[in-house]
């Protein structure tokens, strides 16, 4: 079995092709390494020109280790709170 991570990959991109400015998207993606994870990462965004402004492989959050575990459910689906940022 492979050993696969969890990353943050920040992509930048254009939400419509005549747009001056590009807009920002953070997503996670699970994989072997960050290679892979790039390319999963802009496959999660339908903008155009996509591209990768950075990744990180994530460990650990607040003092907890992040462990992965295989389930039978897939969602993409992100829970966000709209009061959060202001």
């Amino acid at each position: 079995m492979t050993n696969k991570n969890l990353y943050a990959v920040l992509l930048g991109g254009k939400i419509r092709e005549n747009n001056l400015m590009e807009d920002h998207r953070l997503v996670f993606v699970v994989a072997e390494n960050e290679r892979t994870a790039r390319k999963s990462a802009k496959k999660k965004w339908d903008a155009v020109e996509v591209h990768v402004d950075g990744t990180q492989q994530i460990k650990s959050v607040d003092g907890y280790k992040i462990n992965l575990e295989e389930t039978d459910i897939f969602s993409d689906d992100l829970e966000t709170n709209p009061n959060y940022s202001a």
